[in-house]
């Protein structure tokens, strides 16, 4: 309780002195937390800032991105290897890049439409389309068919494709593509079930690649297996790539969304860590209100008055066992300490100690200490009597 300006009696009734606040200013307050306020406004400004366009840009099979289903792992290699990777997030950028001599990387062709889909299938350089399914085959006037393919599988080539045979086994999941009979210049690899995970073509002047799961091309996954090479001898063969990632908008469909999934997963990032500063913020301000005053006792009950006022509580409760206890325990903590064993010594060890020096018998020192619970007042009050006798006899000898 804060006291301010209040007349307090000291204990012995004497002089009497006037008390004073200790609650801290504003200024104190100020200064004292300073650093708290600073830290809270920068976590805000660095949630509204990343919110907003920072941090770094791109998502799943963005060569711009580092996260595990980023690809900029890949796009490094490459650049090692002399290919420049220029990345574009809307067909026209895409069909200015990507001219003869280039090789065309199109990432989720659900997000194009059937007008984009024939832009890229129109272009002079070689298409590399990943996760193409039924309809954007048919929009890209490819003559493949899907295939119902297996889950996440560990692959093996099976064809003679160059940059799969040097790459080996390479982990491919999702649907798989068959090619119609009759066709010249095209050949599938990695096959799964009735169909191939990866195939290959010449149309209209260019070679068009369909592969059917983006994973070789993950930052997560480039290292496993035949990833890496299967990935850069899809990709090297011209010394550009341009690679497009369309805005991954849902497309209009059947169904409903929630509003949560249309919103940027960087800005529900920013949400939660505003949360975080509230919630830190609340607890430190939350804690009490203001410094505790320091106020003298009106009276001093004395250690004897206390143990006295537990006894009686303990023997209008009939608590033998609880009081038992706490005789037995206070003069083992003793002899523990006398003896240097410390507080709350091992039975055996405090036993046998207690027994070479008063030489009594293991036994009843062990019966006197760990013994039954007091049957009744007088059995107590003999007990308290016999732990005294032990204590003074150790203390003696």
């Amino acid at each position: 309780m804060t006291i301010t300006e209040e007349r307090i009696a000291e204990a012995d009734g004497g002089a009497i002195r006037r008390g004073r606040s200790t609650d801290p200013t504003i200024r104190q307050r100020w200064l004292r937390n300073r650093v708290l306020v600073g830290a809270g406004v920068v976590v805000i400004i660095g949630a509204v800032i990343y919110a907003f366009g920072a941090g770094t840009p791109g998502g799943n099979l963005d060569p711009r991105s580092y996260t595990g289903g980023g690809s900029h792992a890949l796009s490094a290699l490459l650049e090692q290897r002399g290919v420049h990777v220029e990345t574009a997030t809307d067909v026209a950028s895409a069909e200015q890049l990507a001219v003869s001599g280039t090789t065309l990387v199109v990432v989720f062709p659900q997000y194009l439409s059937s007008d984009e889909l024939a832009a890229v299938a129109s272009t002079h350089a070689d298409v590399v389309v990943v996760g193409a399914e039924l309809d954007e085959i048919q929009g890209l006037g490819l003559p493949v068919a899907d295939e119902l393919g297996d889950g996440d599988t560990l692959r093996e080539p099976n064809c003679s494709l160059a940059a799969a045979t040097v790459a080996g086994s390479a982990q491919l999941k999702g649907d798989g593509y068959s090619l119609s009979d009759g066709l010249s210049g095209g050949q599938g690899c990695y096959p799964d079930g009735d169909g191939f995970a990866l195939v290959t073509l010449e149309t209209s002047g260019h070679r068009v690649t369909l592969l059917s799961d983006g994973t070789p091309f993950m930052n997560s996954a480039l290292a496993k297996q035949g990833n890496a090479a299967l990935s850069l001898g899809l990709l090297d063969a011209h010394p550009d790539v341009v690679w497009l990632v369309p805005p991954q908008i849902a497309p209009v469909s059947g169904g409903t969304q929630s509003v949560t999934s249309l919103l940027p997963s960087r800005l529900k990032l920013a949400f939660l860590q505003l949360i975080i500063a509230v919630v830190v913020i609340a607890l430190w301000r939350g804690r009490r209100l203001g410094r505790l005053v320091p106020e003298e006792l009106p009276v001093v009950v004395r250690q004897a008055e206390t143990v006295r006022g537990r006894s009686r509580l303990y023997r209008r409760s009939q608590s033998l066992g609880t009081a038992g206890n706490a005789l037995r325990e206070g003069t083992r903590d003793r002899l523990g300490h006398r003896l240097g064993l410390g507080p709350r010594p091992q039975r055996a060890a405090l036993v046998q100690a207690i027994a070479a020096r008063t030489q009594q018998p293991a036994a009843q020192v062990e019966a006197l200490l760990y013994g039954a619970v007091p049957a009744d007042d007088a059995a107590l009050v003999t007990l308290a009597r016999a732990l005294t006798a032990l204590e003074k006899e150790v203390l003696r000898t």
